[in-house]
């Protein structure tokens, strides 16, 4: 399915791939500085973060058993520490290269889970690497304690741990904004195997299974059970989703054959020319949008056609005229979608209130095929 947005400019194929690319260098120039940066201050960091643990790192109860896994866990924070430093950046060029061919809706919901996601994950990782993982192993050293039997921590599996544990507390943050921000601008409905819904827990759960370290694979299931029914629990607890109050999505209606039909009213103001009712004059089944002017509007255009696509209309209804006016590439991306189009006229033939919610209590109730 190809849709055309208002403000979309055609190009060139190798110019998107030649733009990706651009940004793409950028990056791992970037990256590569973050990591060579990391590199010369990985030991003086490691050796701050244990001297503030309990167990206190002078005392000689950290250890390395494995060098190799040591060394192999010390480049993963390097890896880690330049990534975070690499992500504000990454962020806005994946925004900017990604803008042009969103959807109102999906731009929206791009731009909230991806700064809101971001800021809120590095946070958490923050106060779990210097509060929360800390205040774990004391708790652990008080409470396990045997006299006479000394405490040893291996260095590998000790950061291992932590690393893992910032992975998932990052994956859930971003699952919880994703999937409220998804269901406050109706890009998922309450079914709980609707599509977008199982891309976000799905996508999270295989990140979780590249990123989850060897020291958690014994609980890498409970996990990742977790990781999907703490946000869907914190979800049921967020906003529902509200629509303007000249807005509303359109219920599904069977006509007398058993076809299932989805109708969407479009009242146009044509700039105050045309003949207007309120929403609340309207069957309740009939989706409602409303704008000043669908044809002078390119941004009322493209949520038009945001909301035929998200709520799967098959009969977009215009209020002053049949639709023609409308640019030829809207009507296009209308048909791509299976929407037919069509229209009331009322702009020609000035009807009354009265009549005007009697044609629209028509459209709920008869379906012309």
């Amino acid at each position: 399915m190809r849709l055309r947005l208002s403000r979309d400019v055609e190009r060139p194929l190798r110019e998107h791939v030649e733009e990706l690319a651009t940004r793409g260098t950028g990056l791992l120039f970037i990256l590569s500085i973050a990591t060579v940066f990391w590199w010369w201050q990985i030991d003086i960091l490691l050796e701050a973060w244990l001297a503030s643990l309990p167990l206190g790192a002078a005392e000689g109860s950290v250890s390395i058993y494995d060098p190799h896994g040591w060394m192999s866990t010390r480049w993963s924070l390097i890896a880690l520490l330049a990534l975070i430093t690499t992500l504000p950046l990454a962020t806005q060029q994946l925004l900017s290269f990604a803008d042009d061919g969103l959807l109102p809706s999906e731009r929206k919901w791009l731009r909230m889970v991806a700064i809101g996601g971001v800021s809120v994950g590095i946070f958490t990782a923050a106060v779990w690497w210097l509060w929360g993982y800390p205040y774990a192993i004391g708790s652990a050293e008080s409470i396990s304690g045997v006299e006479n039997i000394g405490v040893k921590y291996d260095a590998v599996l000790l950061f291992e741990v932590g690393i893992g544990v910032s992975w998932w507390i990052f994956l859930v943050v971003i699952s919880i904004i994703g999937l409220t921000v998804a269901r406050l601008l109706s890009l998922m409905v309450t079914e709980p195997f609707d599509p977008f819904r199982i891309r976000i827990h799905g996508t999270l759960l295989f990140v979780w299974w590249l990123a989850c370290p060897s020291a958690l694979e014994g609980v890498w299931l409970p996990l990742s059970v977790l990781l999907v029914i703490v946000p869907e629990m914190v979800n049921q607890w967020m906003p529902k989703p509200a629509l303007s109050s000249n807005a509303r999505s359109p219920t599904p209606v069977f006509d007398s054959e058993g076809g299932l039909h989805r109708r969407l009213f479009a009242m146009c103001h044509c700039e105050g020319a045309c003949p207007s009712i309120s929403s609340s004059a309207a069957p309740s089944s009939l989706g409602w949008v409303e704008n000043q002017a669908f044809c002078l509007d390119t941004d009322a255009r493209d949520a038009l056609l945001d909301a035929v696509i998200r709520n799967r209309v098959d009969h977009l209804i215009i209020s002053g005229c049949d639709g023609s006016p409308l640019p030829v590439q809207f009507r296009q991306s209308l048909a791509t979608s299976n929407c037919k189009l069509s229209g009331q006229g009322w702009l020609d033939k000035n009807p009354s209130k009265s009549e005007c919610s009697a044609s629209l209590l028509a459209l709920s109730t008869h379906f012309e095929e």
